[in-house]
């Protein structure tokens, strides 16, 4: 089985240098789309120029990651590749990742119904070892469970499911993007699987933890423009599958409730981080979607 690995960049660090090196031997083709970083990148990434297995994509301007991992998927498809991995640019691959998702994708008695493998997620900043949204619960006795949603980042997906089920919605732009994917997906019937024994490296914003009654919410503390979108494409996702994952919806929406209020308790630039909240809700209630066009 031949995997391409398509890692979404914008203005990385050099730390994209040790995952991309981490991962290059995994898999049989590394593919960085660039989103509209500077000439800085280009010369970070002039350290790949003589190897065989990686190759970048810039692309001039920053059209979202959606649009990036297309670009990036149809490039796996063109050069003939059967699964394609992706990747944020600050997530690292533990060893051996790939190839034990596909172990307990051989042992899966009913593959025609897998479209997608995903890792176990171990917080850079605590070292916890987190699940993704599951259906199922893992088990000694599979190596997997079920999941209903999960992140972009280390999904292993087979190529062949963006030709019934499309590609990743562009409308989007950022956030939500990997969730409206996976519920299209079970939606019609396909399954995604959470590998218990395959671990990535990854972290979500710049958390910190707040002590709440019995609770110690975590708090992402992302920027205005990233509150915007999470509030805008929750409410298009909710419009979508309200009556197809009604229950996803009242769980998710509860996450969404919960975000504001640890806004109000513990982030700077409350005020400002509200307003673009409640303009996205607004904007997902009246469909506006694609890039934000007026500065937040």
């Amino acid at each position: 089985m031949s995997i391409c690995a398509v890692i979404v960049s914008f203005y990385p660090t050099e730390e994209i240098i040790e995952n991309v090196n981490k991962l290059v031997d995994q898999v049989d083709k590394v593919v960085i789309i660039d989103n509209g970083s500077d000439l800085a990148t280009k010369e970070l990434f002039g350290k790949f120029e003589c190897h065989s297995k990686i190759s970048v994509v810039y692309i001039q301007e920053n059209l979202g990651i959606a649009a990036a991992l297309n670009i990036g998927v149809k490039k796996a498809q063109a050069e003939g590749h059967q699964w394609v991995a992706t990747f944020d640019q600050d997530s690292q691959a533990t060893v051996g990742m790939i190839e034990t998702m596909l172990e307990a994708y051989e042992i899966y008695p009913q593959k025609e119904k897998i479209i997608s493998l995903s890792p176990r997620y171990k917080d850079k900043n605590n070292g916890l070892i987190r699940s993704s949204q599951l259906i199922t619960s893992h088990t000694d006795a599979a190596p997997y469970a079920e999941a209903q949603e999960v992140i972009t980042s280390g999904n292993l997906l087979k190529l062949s499911v963006f030709d019934s089920i499309g590609y990743f919605n562009e409308a989007l732009f950022i956030d939500y993007v990997d969730i409206e994917y996976c519920l299209r997906c079970i939606t019609q019937g396909y399954k995604i699987l959470e590998v218990k024994d395959a671990v990535l490296v990854h972290s979500i914003g710049f958390p910190t933890y707040h002590k709440v009654l019995w609770k110690t919410p975590t708090v992402s503390h992302h920027s205005a423009l990233r509150r915007y979108y999470f509030a805008r494409n929750a409410i298009y996702t909710y419009k979508k599958f309200a009556f197809k994952q009604p229950i996803w919806v009242i769980k998710n929406a509860y996450i969404l409730v919960k975000m504001m209020a640890l806004i109000v308790l513990f982030e700077a630039d409350r005020k400002k981080k509200m307003a673009a909240v409640f303009r996205g809700l607004v904007d997902g209630l009246f469909g506006r979607m694609g890039k934000c066009s007026t500065s937040i």
